[in-house]
């Protein structure tokens, strides 16, 4: 009897890093001599300075990048994949990146408060991808990168939750309930780098994402409790 063979497992693309530089890594604290510089380029062919090792780099879809700009690259792909193919954000543009992070402390605690509100007629709409919005002069919409959650009815949305950060105020987080904008604030983390603030370490910085988790959980929760998932008409029209 003939030896079945097992299809071939195929080999893993090689991982591009950037150019190799000899002075270490930009981490601090880190040792490391071998390091390589991060590979993100923007929108104006500007590329990144940041220098780090393979242990300090991030690979996304094959490419090294410095962690920051590992996290705008993985919005990027996943704005893709949905459809939406953006270019890269300008090099010290941190909007994309802070949705990114500050949704990603809210997801759990926003899915089940949804699951809470929510009923046999309705359902959960959970998009992962971070979108970009452009500027609407006329409506006085402003440019801005956005995360959502919303519970639906065949009639339409119920409720609408979005967290975004604007162009024009891009250290400042702001959560929304529908088109209603139920908390704008600075992040903690963001506001010690804004005053030049050394970094507190892991554990502090842990209290702090919490304790901001908490102030935008807590805003969503006063907004529902006052409006309940529906809609007022004058919002539903407002937001179609």
């Amino acid at each position: 009897m003939a030896r079945k063979t097992e299809p071939e497992t195929p080999a893993a693309e090689p991982v591009v890093y950037g150019e190799p530089e000899g002075g270490g890594c930009d981490h601090t604290g880190c040792t490391n001599s071998e390091a390589y510089r991060c590979l993100y380029r923007d929108r104006r062919a500007v590329d990144c300075a940041w220098v780090a090792c393979k242990e300090h780099l991030k690979v996304v879809e094959g490419r090294a990048y410095c962690m920051r700009h590992a996290g705008i690259m993985e919005v990027l792909v996943l704005a893709r994949q949905q459809g939406q193919d953006l270019l890269p954000p300008d090099l010290d543009d941190r909007c994309a990146s802070l949705v990114r992070a500050v949704s990603q402390d809210l997801n759990e605690p926003v899915l089940e408060r949804l699951v809470r509100w929510s009923d046999t007629n309705t359902s959960i709409i959970n998009d992962p991808a971070i979108r970009y919005t452009r500027p609407d002069r006329l409506h006085h919409i402003p440019g801005h990168w956005e995360r959502v959650w919303a519970l639906a009815a065949r009639t339409g949305l119920l409720l609408r939750v979005g967290l975004r950060v604007e162009d024009a105020r891009p250290e400042t987080v702001v959560l929304t309930g529908g088109v209603t904008h139920l908390v704008a604030a600075v992040p903690p983390w963001i506001e010690r780098r804004l005053h030049g603030d050394q970094y507190q370490g892991s554990q502090s910085e842990l209290v702090e994402r919490l304790a901001f988790q908490q102030q935008l959980l807590q805003a969503l929760d006063a907004y529902v409790e006052k409006y309940g998932v529906t809609y007022p008409k004058s919002l539903s029209a407002a937001s179609s």
